[in-house]
């Protein structure tokens, strides 16, 4: 039974690696999104729109990760 219990702790630190991905992801988006407001200010509404649809991708791949995690720790 230890080591079922071993498993699922080294399973979910492994779950969670991906989350390192989506904060850089994010990170990175919202640098391009300075960098383009910067180069083109008059575009300010359209990049936003954009750019928080990025986001909303991204944190649905991060909410997947939590429900992966869920899922490994109840069985």
């Amino acid at each position: 039974m230890i080591f079922v219990k071993a498993f699922k702790v080294l399973s979910l630190g492994f779950v969670m690696l991906p989350l390192l991905g989506c904060a850089v992801g994010t990170g990175i988006l919202f640098s391009s999104y300075l960098r383009a407001l910067s180069y083109a200010p008059d575009m300010e509404d359209t990049l936003f729109s954009y750019t928080t649809l990025g986001f909303a991708f991204i944190e649905s791949f991060a909410f997947l990760v939590f429900g992966v995690a869920a899922l490994i720790y109840s069985f």
